[in-house]
């Protein structure tokens, strides 16, 4: 017997079978037992996900002569006649190939004759999307106002070429990609039929390479099937026949980029090139590795969902995400997105390889925002690494070496400890303290200093000493000065040269100004009290000066 490929031959027969649509299944199953069959049905999706399956399990499930919980019994005559294609009551028809008028008309000049065996004639119309203009206005009348014994069902990738005449006229449903867990285990049920094994990193590859489509995976597996030694598909072998890189080449390649490594980079890229990788391919797996970073970022907690890894594989993506900023994985990403895209056209694409990975090396040197923000970012990260590795123990600050005593040095008494040097007289004045503050900070903690040098003191509201942040750093300075670390370590300060206790708080422009008018405000009501008298003057809280 010829073989048979798998995507065929593990083709859902029934509603049971079908994978990762369940809200689809569960509502034409209901239409079928309840016998209220639409007339028109529209089928979208991306490629493999189950549409023309759907279309042709639906086309024998409805005229079933003995249907089990909705599902086709695949033993009547209807049901066998159909599965054969000996039957006239399921037509098919690729409108990629046959779109035109003539081809509408043809068919459509078949719907006035009754069903054969089972109680529908069905018209399944694939890649519906490609019909001409002329095509759609001839179907766009029986589809409105078919034969009670006709149903259609049209399958399209792209829904948003169909006109709006025949989106009315049809009951839509969509196709959603199929998730990686529910294709290697469909994958492993057609493996252990054939008698073959196969590594789970290598399934797993096969499930991400195919995004979605079952179809596709099914096309991929046939080929590592093919491969196999000794009955055994391994990672190795499904990595050179998809031409991808190993996982472990990958984090390494992106320690080298947040390391800035350009020479590294250009020898791990030769070490690409020269093991037979495709330089498209392997661009395409940094932007997905970029995208995982930024993920683990934006989601603090289960990102395993989203990423459709393992745990494991998570708490790696979280440690390797610390190396960079936001900014510059976004900047990345693009870059390699971008690269991935002009590569096609490349007439070598290593170089183009080359350049998109050196300038992913680069510091972003742009005088904007966003180059600044970048840089500040990854300064605050090394900080925030470098005081981690401090209070886990990983790093320790090496103590002074200790000189031998000298019999000279024993004879002499010991000597006192020197006093902790004591910070000038407390200046009174606000502005004056405000200054002070600023110089302190500036030799010990510049992180925190080059946040404030910028932004405009307005003074001290009680206790508290402000600053205003203008609405376009709301998201990163304002942010930042008002963590609580951040406003402690600041306070302190200010007590320390006030000689009194004192808070820090971080304004936005717009607050700033409403506690100005505030001020004006109270102050204007004072005078005019002391002007005219408290009996004299009524002061409506609900109006403004």
């Amino acid at each position: 017997m010829a073989y048979q490929a798998l995507y065929r031959k593990w083709r859902p027969q029934t509603f049971e079978q079908v994978l990762g649509q369940t809200a689809t299944v569960k509502t034409l199953r209901r239409q079928i037992e309840a016998g209220r069959i639409a007339h028109a049905y529209l089928f979208c999706g991306c490629r493999g996900t189950g549409k023309t399956t759907m279309a042709k399990l639906m086309s024998r499930a409805i005229n079933c002569q003995a249907p089990v919980n909705g599902d086709p019994c695949g033993e009547c005559d209807a049901c066998r006649a159909i599965a054969n294609e000996t039957t006239m009551d399921v037509l098919e028809l690729d409108a990629a190939s046959n779109n035109s008028v003539d081809n509408i008309r043809e068919l459509l000049e078949q719907v006035r004759y009754p069903a054969q065996i089972g109680q529908y004639k069905v018209y399944i119309i694939d890649e519906v999307h490609m019909l001409s203009t002329a095509a759609f206005n001839a179907l766009l009348k029986t589809l409105e106002e078919p034969p009670a014994h006709v149903v259609f069902i049209l399958a399209t990738t792209e829904p948003q070429k169909l006109p709006a005449t025949i989106l009315s006229r049809v009951q839509r449903y969509d196709f959603g990609r199929i998730p990686s867990s529910l294709m290697v285990d469909r994958m492993r049920e057609a493996l252990d039929d054939l008698g073959i094994q196969a590594e789970d990193e290598a399934l797993r590859m096969v499930a991400r390479a195919a995004e979605g489509a079952m179809r596709d995976a099914f096309s991929i597996l046939d080929m590592c099937v093919a491969g196999a030694e000794d009955g055994t598909i391994t990672a190795a072998q499904t990595r050179d026949m998809l031409g991808t890189s190993d996982r472990e080449f990958l984090f390494a390649f992106f320690d080298i980029l947040a390391q800035r490594d350009a020479c590294g980079v250009m020898r791990m890229v030769d070490e690409l090139m020269r093991s037979g990788r495709e330089p498209q391919v392997f661009l395409r797996e940094l932007s997905s590795h970029s995208r995982a970073l930024l993920t683990v970022k934006a989601v603090a907690q289960d990102a395993v969902s989203i990423l459709d890894v393992t745990e494991e594989d998570e708490q790696r993506y979280r440690a390797q995400a610390e190396a960079f900023s936001e900014g510059r994985l976004l900047r990345m990403l693009d870059l390699f997105m971008k690269a991935e895209g002009e590569l096609r056209f490349a007439s070598t694409p290593r170089i183009g390889l080359e350049s998109a990975a050196l300038h992913a090396c680069e510091e972003n040197r742009g005088e904007d925002t966003s180059a600044l923000l970048e840089r500040i970012a990854e300064l605050e990260a090394k900080l925030g690494k470098l005081e981690t590795d401090m209070a886990s123990g990983r790093m320790v600050v090496a103590a002074a070496p200790v000189q031998s005593e000298t019999p000279k040095q024993a004879a002499k008494p010991a000597a006192q400890p020197e006093a902790k040097p004591q910070l000038p007289q407390a200046p009174t004045d606000e502005k004056a303290i405000w200054e002070r503050v600023l110089d302190e900070l500036k030799k010990n903690d510049p992180p925190v200093f080059a946040l404030l040098k910028k932004e405009r003191f307005i003074g001290a509201k009680g206790n508290v000493y402000q600053v205003v942040i203008p609405q376009s750093k709301k998201d990163f300075s304002y942010v930042r000065l008002n963590q609580q670390a951040r406003r402690e370590k600041i306070s302190q300060v200010l007590s320390d040269v006030a000689g009194k206790k004192l808070m820090f708080e971080a304004v936005l422009e717009s607050d700033a100004a409403s506690q100005k008018m505030d001020a004006v405000r109270t102050e204007a009501q004072k005078s005019l009290i002391e002007t005219f008298g408290r009996e004299n003057v009524q002061i409506d809280e609900g109006k403004k000066l």
